[in-house]
Parts: structure tokens; C-alpha cells; sequence
């Protein structure tokens, strides 16, 4: 049994995101695969522009807290299937340089790690056994936007 579940960007949190950015003009549309791929938050994929990729600003789900921040994120131009975990860690996180970030139930920080993905189940198992963390938050750690969510296993 995993000691954590990944979880991505909530699909309701996703929808109204989506949504509010097409109306308002700020979701870009990636239209090259220049850059791709393109690691999609909303089933933890690395998609490429023919998916219909967007790329718009998101704050991740927490509470009230001075490290609350919205970032860019890439996810699906239309609802996707999500994501189904398979018991280890996501592709799209293997590969890239990441920023763990601890926090506890009030959400302040209780620790910080940056590793080759690779090493993110170490790393994860590391700052989750901190006292107080609550959960973690993974960004890429180059760019700086987030990633998905990871909490320990229930």
C-alpha cells in the first residue's frame, strides 16, 4: 500500500478555472509543440498542443495563508477523464527538477525540498514524517508552477 496519494488540481476547481479565463481572455491557447510537452495539471499528463492544451493562471486549494499563491498551469481546453493513480508516482513528474513544499493543517510551511523527480518518493516520505505536516504541495521547481498535491496515505 503507497505511504501517499498524488492527487491533481480538483476536476470542479479545473471547470470553474477554465471556464472563467476563456470568458475573460486570459487562458492561451497552445497552439505549437515548440515546448511541448506540455505537463497538464488535470490528469497529471504530459499532453502536446492537439490534445487542446490551455495554458492559464490557477491558485491550488488551500486555506488562508501568506504562501496562497495563483500560478500558470497547463490543463485540458475541454474536460478530460482526470487523473487515475496506478499506485506510484506520475510520469509527468519523472524526468523534471521539483520543489516540495510541507505544510501543516493551518497552512504554513513546515519544510522544503528540491529533487530530481525521481527521487520525489523519498523526498515526499522525508517531509511528510516532519512534525506537523498536514500535506505537500509540488511545483516544478525551473518554472516554479505547481504541479499536483501529495497526502499521506489514510
Amino acid at each position: 500500500m503507497p505511504a501517499f496519494t498524488i492527487t491533481p488540481l480538483p476536476a470542479s476547481q479545473v471547470d470553474q478555472a477554465r471556464s472563467a479565463a476563456l470568458a475573460d481572455g486570459t487562458a492561451v491557447e497552445v497552439t505549437s509543440n515548440d515546448d511541448a510537452p506540455f505537463p497538464v495539471r488535470c490528469c497529471l499528463h504530459d499532453a502536446s498542443a492537439d490534445e487542446g492544451v490551455l495554458l492559464l493562471s490557477m491558485q491550488p486549494r488551500s486555506g488562508d495563508s501568506p504562501y496562497a499563491a495563483p500560478g500558470p498551469v497547463y490543463i485540458h481546453r475541454d474536460r478530460c477523464a482526470g487523473y487515475s493513480p496506478q499506485g506510484d508516482v506520475p510520469q509527468i513528474l519523472r524526468g523534471r527538477t521539483l520543489s516540495l513544499r510541507g505544510y501543516t493543517d493551518e497552512h504554513m510551511i513546515t519544510g522544503t525540498a528540491v529533487v530530481a523527480g525521481d527521487d520525489v518518493e523519498c523526498a515526499a516520505l522525508q517531509l511528510l514524517d516532519v512534525p506537523g505536516t498536514a500535506y505537500l504541495f509540488v511545483h516544478f521547481a525551473g518554472p516554479g508552477c505547481y504541479a499536483c498535491r501529495i497526502d499521506p496515505a489514510a
